[in-house]
C-alpha cells in the first residue's frame, strides 16, 4: 500500500498560517516577533522550508503552541471536547474557520 499522502492542512506551513490567523497577526507582524523577514514567513507557510528548523522553537513560542503540534499536527494532552473543536476546525474552509474564530472571540467576551 502506497503512502497516504498529506492534505494541505496536514503540513507544517499550513499549520503555522493556521495558527498566525488565528493570532490575528499578519505575516509582517509575525515576521517582527521573530526576527525574520516576511518573505520567509510566506517561505514557511508554504511549506518552501528556509530556515524553518531553526526557527522552529521561536515559531512554537510566538504562536503559543508545541513544537510537537508544529511538527506532526498532534494536540498532545487535548481530549473530548477541545479535541473534538479543533478535528471540526481543521475540517472547516478558509471561510468557515474565520466565522468560527469570530463566534468564539465573541462568546469568550461574554
Amino acid at each position: 500500500m502506497p503512502p497516504r499522502k498529506q492534505t494541505p492542512d496536514e503540513t507544517i506551513g499550513a499549520r503555522i498560517r493556521a495558527l498566525r490567523l488565528a493570532a490575528n497577526m499578519t505575516q509582517d507582524e509575525f515576521a517582527a516577533k521573530l526576527g525574520v523577514s516576511r518573505s520567509a514567513i510566506a517561505q514557511w507557510e508554504t511549506d518552501r522550508a528556509g530556515q524553518i528548523r531553526e526557527n522552529m522553537e521561536r515559531i512554537a513560542k510566538v504562536l503559543n503552541t508545541s513544537l510537537g503540534y508544529l511538527v506532526s499536527g498532534e494536540t498532545g494532552s487535548l481530549q473530548g471536547d477541545e479535541l473534538a473543536l479543533i478535528r471540526l476546525y481543521r475540517a472547516c474552509s478558509a471561510d468557515d474557520r474565520r466565522i468560527l474564530l469570530q463566534t468564539a472571540k465573541r462568546l469568550a467576551r461574554t
